[in-house]
């Protein structure tokens, strides 16, 4: 995206360097001298004045360094921090990204009531290590059920409360009479930390393509990420009868339950930016999974530092699995995890799975398995 704009350099465009301050320096003060005095004058490294001169040509030097990293935040590419958090504020990105997780709970009876059971807003459930999460509003078992399911917010914001599996979480910390048990429907999502430099950056970059009402695409797609930071991409998808499908892929790969994309849809609907002749859907992306199975060699001269490398192999292969689920529609291409392996310290990578395997449009490639097997030591 931005890595392959031009470089900004305001040093380099004008050859400004150290040791062009200070050749220049000695020379204006040579020419002044024999102008002042018609003598000649040259200035010796050991001279007390060219030693003054070299000091106030490294104080220039360090400002002009100031000036020219100062002239590149104008710049998307080279922002940081709160520049980019101020730059962004003029797109509308006042939020700091923070969202807490989110998920479905069920709680049930031990057996059917005549009356309704009335569980109050914020009881909370956990799977007992103090991350809780709260139903959002008032849940009611009607009388003759024997459950009831709520949405439920973790108590803590940030990424902490993602990826709790369906059933685990499985206490309920707030007791409520005749209430027997409870157990999550849904795996938790949404939980996202403060907006990364390199996730704002991306957000600025890819703003302007949600100015439109045409109903293009890529306003559709900027238009959803927009509904939440936990959105770290989407896809969308038309046909000839104004059915616009928008399939979302939340952080860590994570599929969005039916619950999220309705929240979507509306939120998309509310803003009133889209042709009213379009139908929207927003909907999770289909799943293909794939296995990882490879064997892997380090070099003899790094034997001492194996361990270190198996980690650093083990980690890489990780980074392969999340680069590949992090996009919808992304190919599981063998080649990148080699790359990976390679440059995490293997001699040689022999890939038995996968093969290259083109993703659908509509899909994104979660793996299922990872077998990585250290084959042992090679001499290069």
């Amino acid at each position: 995206m931005l890595d392959n704009l031009p470089e900004i350099n305001m040093l380099a465009d004008e050859g400004i360097t150290f040791e062009s301050i200070v050749n220049e320096m000695i020379a204006d003060y040579e020419a002044y001298w024999r102008e002042l005095t018609g003598e000649e004058l040259i200035l010796y490294p050991a001279d007390s004045r060219r030693i003054m001169l070299n000091v106030a040509a490294g104080k220039l030097y360090q400002l002009a360094t100031i000036i020219n990293e100062r002239h590149k935040l104008n710049f998307l590419q080279y922002m940081y921090g709160d520049y980019t958090r101020n730059w962004a504020a003029n797109f509308g990105f006042k939020e700091d990204g923070v969202e807490s997780a989110t998920v479905i709970l069920r709680f049930c009876l031990a057996e059917p009531q005549p009356t309704d059971i009335i569980i109050p807003a914020g009881t909370r459930a956990t799977s007992g290590d103090n991350v809780f999460f709260a139903i959002d509003e008032v849940l009611v078992i009607p009388s003759g059920e024997v459950y009831a399911e709520a949405s439920a917010t973790c108590t803590l914001s940030g990424t902490v409360g993602n990826g709790y599996v369906i059933g685990q979480l499985n206490v309920i910390a707030d007791p409520v009479n005749l209430v027997e048990s409870v157990k999550n429907m849904t795996q938790s999502a949404g939980g996202h930390d403060k907006y990364t430099n390199q996730e704002l950056k991306e957000l600025i970059y890819n703003f302007p393509a949600s100015y439109t009402t045409a109903g293009s695409a890529e306003c559709y797609e900027q238009i959803a990420k927009r509904y939440s930071s936990n959105i770290v991409d989407a896809k969308a998808i038309t046909n000839n009868e104004a059915l616009v499908q928008i399939f979302i892929l939340l952080q860590n790969g994570a599929i969005p339950a039916v619950e999220y994309c309705d929240k979507v849809l509306g939120y998309i609907k509310d803003l009133k930016v889209t042709p009213d002749t379009d139908k929207v859907e927003v909907i999770a992306p289909d799943v293909v999974t794939y296995e990882v199975e490879a064997d892997y060699y380090i070099a003899y001269e790094q034997k001492d530092i194996a361990d270190g490398i198996k980690e650093a192999i083990e980690d890489a292969c990780g980074t392969f699995v999340d680069y590949i689920k992090s996009k919808i529609g992304r190919a599981v291409n063998p080649n990148v995890l080699i790359t990976y392996v390679s440059a995490a310290g293997a001699s040689r990578v022999e890939i038995k799975k996968p093969e290259h395997m083109y993703v659908g449009e509509n899909e994104v490639a979660i793996c299922s398995s990872i077998k990585m097997l250290f084959r042992g030591f090679e001499k290069e």
